[in-house]
């Protein structure tokens, strides 16, 4: 049982031919019909491929065209984002992937597309892809993402590549791009056929060659050795007390609870700052909200510039800035925008999160290259390698002492030493920039005039050797006899950027050829040295242009803002579309742009959308965008969710109907151009007039511009699809499963073609709960098949219903007055029984955990339901008709069935509509019922006659249960289902569950014999049942053996050598998997039941062969069995010329009691005691209670006949509690008062006339005793007085007989039984 489970429903009756060839038993369809499927899935596949998967993490998926099977190619370790074609048969898949089908191939891999095979393109690269571009002319790939460089070059090749994020593969070899590299991630590599070039789009602003650079992150601030770190209101006890562990982010500050606090860095040199960059404290639940930075001196507030990570927009703030208490975002970037000279800074802290605010680092970048040495400069920073940005560094050798120049105003090194020291003085600085990229630079050094030093006697010539380019070294002679400040220009030219093998350098230190001074000591001074980059006038931002026929890139004439992120780049004839996260400063473009060779950027209608763009298609004028947007800018499309089309000639704006729930990741174009995929995380797709369900794809048709309702089941996003050939496509991306058909369609398949019921059931209601179905045949509709299913439903109506029967190509809602649940069904004599655990009222009746619905008439039927010991509803859980039909067996877990107490298992009877004890002694939960040659077999969890079980055996009539003398199972679990496995031997197939897994086994009456089927330990077992085989199945094996059928298993089965399967054939050896599921979330579905619209299934055509003198026995037994037959028609040709005697039983009027009703009516009835109580004032209090409790006669039947078991049996029809009987009309004889001693007293004393009637009833007596057999007959003892009512019928009479307790119950009786005449 599921309860309240999310399910799907499924009809399914035929098996299509194979994609694959894997051998697979054949069904033999013509002795089931339909199958109905129930359980929790989204998405259903016949079984043909050995290929076919229930669910993996992210999969190559192979489709056949023909028969819309899925086949896995590849099992992908991560996610494929992007792809291209290098030539007609070779795909480059590119992505974040380590490896397919555990073969290692680092984030890019080749596949030859004739045969399937997946190569690697040498060890791959060492970070995420983002995008390719397969230049076929060239045979080259381009390949853009978050990698450095590819796996596993050497160190020579490794700085080819710069700073990474683009390579080449060419001639089956990595190669770097001309310009070696860029300094921040690429999206998108898009041809633009108009101009020959190749356009790379990311987030970057300068390129590894050094053409292109951004210095606003190039130098960290030393802020150990040139900066005093301090707080205000920090932590005064625990961790985070000490402020100056924020450099190199080494532990958290902390301000004390609830208050405001500030950070404060004071730097020995005045600084001009680039980018602050900070992280939170993520501690202890503690962070900062909101704060500012001030210059202190000039308390003028920082503007600076971020990209806010909730919005992925470009932010400007000043004195309130927000930083994210994300903990997944290490640190954030907060540009200056406005330059200020500043000798310190302050970062207030103003709101926080949790109980008070705190950081967990701080790093300061300064734009200009300036060494200045300062007296720390030697020591070593807290810093280790990772952690510390590089930065340029400034060493001294010998004494050197800080001293503040009056003239420059700020502090200087110099060394003094004796002028008789001069040739032997150790005095030297070494200044070491850090160059972020090599390029053309002049280098200046500044010295302090000696007036301000007051070291004008004491200054003499340096000598500087100047180290910029490798193997380029050379000197040159300084002065430092300046009365004044001077900046002197020492070298202009190019110099190499900062790596492993070579760092730029300039020493200083006394000239060989110095001159003595006038003094007696000797000073030398540490001049600052600056690197000024000579630039052209050009920057770089985000978006670069190549060319390759003449080997030149150049960005874009009009660039993007700083920090802009491109994701995406169409080419038209004339123009570039550009979409991403940007804004203009004046807003009038935003995360959409186009761009004009010879006109710029030119904004579109509506300035753009309001949220970022992720993926874009241009199909002829039509751009299409998809992101994280709901509007325009200016608010004009509200209807443009995540989703929209531009017509670049109209320039107008088109919503794809209510567009999509969230956020859009991936577009992409059918081959033909008239379907637009879109795919991420949304899971509906929103149109003109309803939501659609949709598991991460969605498809757009441009014809009728409309969302597209998939027949298949494709769970994860699909970044696109290729056609290999032409019956097969290949789907990848991020794909978690694939099924042939939509479980959220109710669909049939006769003789391999789909037949789609018009109105599924989860189309009407998205969400329906499925608890159970069943087939029932209309004979009054030529058979035709009407499906039922219970659960929960909201129809078109808008009520709730528990029961919807599809019917005409209609469903109709049943039971919708009723709180709880349906869980099984049954049907018999066209009456539907309904169980589970539910009240309430449907059609004026009440309802409890039991109900039967008469499919015929369309009406309820009016029966007791079933309780527990309390008197609360009870649960059924397995509903069984008897094969004569005659009564229907239902357990679970309850105490009464109406007022009788019949645990666990209960009989209702078809005829009198009562219930009757199966057996005494049970109590427990039942889980199934079989029965078999006159046997009831149960299991479930059960106490009988005070022993535990698992299972028990009911013989036949007045036998007791048969329970083993030690339960079978507690070693494997408590059982769930049961099927008939062989009826000539009456063994029965037992499935169940267990801590590990589930179990499965023969029980042949006494003992358990469990399977050694292979199936996994984290299997489920949910139903068993045998299917029949076709004679032209592949597989010659059956089960049992000798029969004509298999075992099928229901459930989450994990197969030997295949894997997953929702249901799967077994033949006594292997197990052929036969239907796969998968849920909306793409993991394995479960198949909770299968039902048949034929009465299905028991082993078929077992073949139990004799012995020879078996046979001759059984020949002569015939032989002697016609003689028989012969002899007793004989017979009965006597018995019947005799019929009249006392001893002949009236023949059985079935036809005649089914059409006679009494003729009487209780005011007849109470005329002939009124009259009787006349002449007996005895009679007048029973005459006048009856008058008042009599009610209204009604056609529920009679409820006098005793079955055959002789158990008790509940002849009440609930009408209030204390009721046990009720005559013929309805009227409850004890409710009303009237004794039977006051009844015949009455017709004793009211006798009239020869005939009776109900105003002159008679009394009568039996002259043999008589037993009820028919519904509404009256069991007779002999001697027994009969208040004779009705004398109509010359065979049946009605009368009233005393029931033992002093009450009179009513019914009928053979006339020939009774004389009027009180036998002696």
């Amino acid at each position: 049982m599921i309860p309240f489970m999310r399910c799907v429903f499924f009809i399914y009756t035929i098996l299509v031919s194979s994609v694959v060839s894997i051998d697979l038993p054949s069904i033999n369809l013509d002795s089931i019909g339909q199958l109905g499927f129930i359980g929790d899935y989204a998405g259903l596949s016949p079984v043909k491929s050995e290929q076919q998967v229930e669910s993996v993490t992210s999969g190559l998926i192979l489709k056949d065209t023909n028969s819309g099977i899925y086949r896995l190619l590849g099992d992908v370790q991560g996610t494929i984002e992007s792809s291209c074609a290098l030539s007609e048969h070779t795909l480059i898949l590119a992505g974040i992937f380590s490896t397919i089908n555990n073969t290692e191939f680092n984030n890019i891999a080749q596949l030859d597309t004739q045969t399937r095979a997946l190569l690697t393109l040498n060890q791959g690269l060492n970070g995420p892809v983002r995008s390719v571009y397969c230049d076929t002319a060239n045979q080259t790939v381009y390949v853009g993402g978050d990698f450095t460089m590819p796996v596993g070059v050497d160190n020579t090749t490794e700085n080819n590549f710069g700073g990474g994020h683009v390579a080449m593969w060419q001639n089956n070899q990595w190669s770097p791009v001309p310009w070696k590299g860029f300094n921040g991630p690429v999206y998108t590599i898009t041809q633009n056929k108009a101009t020959d070039s190749i356009l790379f789009g990311g987030q970057f602003d300068s390129t590894s060659d050094g053409q292109y650079t951004n210095t606003n992150t190039s130098q960290s601030v030393d802020l150990t050795s040139s900066a005093t770190i301090s707080g205000g209101n920090g932590a005064l006890t625990g961790n985070g007390t000490d402020p100056s562990s924020l450099v190199c982010s080494q532990a958290p500050w902390l301000l004390q609870d609830g208050v405001p606090g500030y950070w404060e860095a004071d730097f020995n040199s005045p600084i001009q700052p680039s980018v602050f960059r900070i992280s939170n404290a993520h501690s202890d639940d503690r962070g900062t909200d909101e704060f500012n930075i001030i210059s202190l001196g000039s308390n003028d507030y920082f503007e600076l510039s971020y990209i806010d990570p909730a919005t992925n927009q470009l932010t400007t703030c000043t004195e309130t800035c927000y930083l994210s208490n994300d903990s997944n975002i290490s640190y954030q970037d907060f540009t200056v925008n406005n330059a200020l000279s500043t000798q310190a800074i302050r970062i207030n802290i103003n709101s926080w999160f949790g109980n008070g605010g705190g950081l967990g680092g701080v790093e300061i970048f300064h734009s200009d290259i300036a060494l200045q040495p300062q007296p720390s400069s030697n020591t070593t920073s807290p810093c280790s390698t990772n952690q510390q940005t590089p930065s340029s560094t400034v060493t001294t050798t010998g004494n050197w002492t800080q001293v503040y120049s009056f003239e420059a105003y700020q502090n200087y090194m110099i060394a003094s030493f004796p002028a008789t020291d001069i040739s032997t003085a150790d005095v030297s600085v070494t200044y070491q920039p850090y160059i972020i990229a090599q390029g053309l630079y002049d280098v200046y050094v500044n010295t302090p005039g000696c007036i301000g030093t007051s070291t004008c006697n004491q200054r003499t010539q340096v000598e500087l050797v100047v180290d910029l380019l490798s193997g380029n070294q050379s000197s040159m002679i300084l002065d430092q006899q300046y009365t004044d400040d001077q900046r002197t220009l020492i070298y202009s030219g190019t110099v190499a950027a900062t790596s492993d093998s070579f760092h730029p350098s300039i020493t200083l230190h006394i000239s060989p050829n110095a001159t003595t001074p006038s003094s007696d000591t000797i000073s030398i001074v540490a001049s600052s040295i600056e690197f000024v980059r000579k630039v052209n006038g050009t920057t770089l931002s985000s978006i670069l242009d190549y060319y390759p026929k003449n080997n030149t890139w150049i960005p874009l004439s009009e660039q993007l803002p700083l920090n802009s992120v491109v994701k995406t780049i169409q080419a038209s004839a004339d123009k570039l579309f550009i979409g991403g996260s940007f804004s203009s400063a004046n807003s009038s473009y935003s995360n959409l742009v186009s761009f004009a060779y010879n006109q710029g950027l030119i904004p579109l209608t509506d300035s753009g959308v309001n949220g970022n763009i992720s993926s874009s298609v241009l199909v002829g004028s039509n751009l299409y965008i998809a992101g994280q947007f709901n509007n325009t800018m200016t608010g004009t499309q509200p209807q443009l969710n995540h989703i929209g089309m531009y017509d670049i000639t109209s320039n107008a704006w088109t919503a794809l109907n209510q567009g999509i729930n969230i956020t859009v990741d991936k577009l992409f174009a059918s081959n033909d151009d008239s379907i637009i995929h879109a795919s991420g995380l949304f899971n509906t797709v929103n149109s003109t007039t309803s939501a659609i369900p949709a598991y991460n794809n969605a498809m757009w048709s441009r014809a009728n511009m409309s969302w597209i309702s998939p027949t298949s089941l494709v769970v994860g996003s699909i970044t696109n699809m290729t056609q290999l050939d032409n019956n097969t496509s290949l789907y990848y991306g991020q794909i978690k499963s694939a099924q042939t058909y939509r479980a959220n369609d109710v669909a049939s398949f006769m003789n391999g073609n789909k037949d789609t019921l018009l109105s599924p059931i989860t189309t009407i209601d998205p969400d329906a709960v499925i608890n159970t179905g069943i087939f029932w045949k209309n004979a009054s509709d030529n058979d035709a098949i009407v499906t039922i299913l219970a659960g929960q439903f909201k129809l078109n109506d808008g009520k709730t219903y528990h029961l919807a029967i599809y019917s005409q190509d209609t469903w109709h809602g049943l039971f919708e007055g009723i709180q709880g649940d349906i869980q099984a069904l049954a049907i018999a004599n066209n009456q539907l029984f309904l169980g589970g655990y539910f009240n309430g009222s449907f059609q004026n009746t009440n309802v409890t955990s039991f109900a039967a619905y008469d499919l015929i008439r369309q009406s309820v039927v009016n029966i007791n339901g079933v309780y527990d010991e309390n008197k609360n509803p009870g649960r059924v859980n397995v509903i069984r008709a008897q094969p004569n039909g005659q009564y229907v067996y239902v357990g679970g877990q309850f105490a009464y069935a109406g007022f009788l107490n019949c645990g666990a298992i209960c009989a209702f009877s078809l005829e009198t509509r009562q219930w009757t004890q199966a057996s005494q002694g049970v109590q427990g939960t039942i889980n199934d019922i079989v029965i078999q040659n006159g046997k009831i077999t149960v299991i479930g969890e059960l106490t009988i006659n005070q022993q535990q079980t698992n299972i028990a055996q009911l013989g036949g009539d007045n036998t007791p249960w048969s329970v083993p003398s030690s339960n079978p199972f507690p070693a494997f679990g408590t059982p769930t289902s049961l099927i008939n496995y062989d009826e000539g031997s009456n063994q029965l197939m037992v499935a169940g569950s267990h801590g590990n897994g589930s179990f499965l086994g023969i029980w042949d009456g006494s003992q358990f014999s469990p399977i050694s089927s292979g199936i996994g330990g984290g299997s489920t077992l949910n139903q068993l049942f045998l299917i029949p085989i076709d004679s032209s199945s592949p597989i010659s094996a059956r089960y049992p053996s000798g029969s004509d059928s298999m075992l099928m298993a229901v459930g989450h089965l994990e197969l030997p050598n295949y894997g997953n399967a929702s249901a799967a054939l077994y033949d006594g050896a292997t197990w052929y998997p036969f239907l796969l599921s998968s849920t909306s979330n793409g993991s394995s579905g479960h198949m909770s039941k299968i039902f048949t619209s034929s009465d299905c299934c028991s082993p078929t055509t077992i073949h139990h062969y004799l012995s020879v003198p078996a046979v001759i026995l059984i020949s002569i037994a015939i032989s002697l069995g016609i003689i028989f037959c012969l002899a007793a028609i004989a017979f009965l040709y006597l018995f019947f010329k005799r019929k009249n005697s006392v001893h002949a039983y009236p023949e059985h009027m079935e036809q005649q009691q089914q059409q006679w009703k009494p003729r009487y009516t209780p005011a007849g009835l109470m005329t002939m005691l009124d009259s009787a109580s006349q002449l007996d004032p005895a009679l007048a209090a029973a005459t006048a209670s009856a008058a008042a409790g009599l009610k209204p006669p009604n056609d529920t039947g009679y409820s006098t006949a005793i079955d055959r078991r002789n158990n008790s049996v509940d002849l009440t029809d609930g009408s209030a509690p204390g009721y046990r009987y009720r005559n013929s009309s309805g009227v409850m004889a004890s409710a009303a008062g009237i004794s039977f001693s006051a009844l015949m007293a009455g017709a004793l004393a009211n006798q009239q006339g020869e005939v009776a009637s109900e105003e002159n009833p008679h009394v009568y007596y039996a002259k043999y005793p008589f037993e009820a057999k028919e519904f509404g007959e009256l069991s007779l003892d002999s001697g027994a007085a009969i208040v004779v009512t009705d004398t109509s019928d010359n065979v049946w009479w009605m009368g009233y007989k005393d029931d033992g307790s002093g009450n009179p119950v009513s019914g009928l009786f053979p006339s020939n039984y009774v004389s009027a005449k009180k036998p002696l």
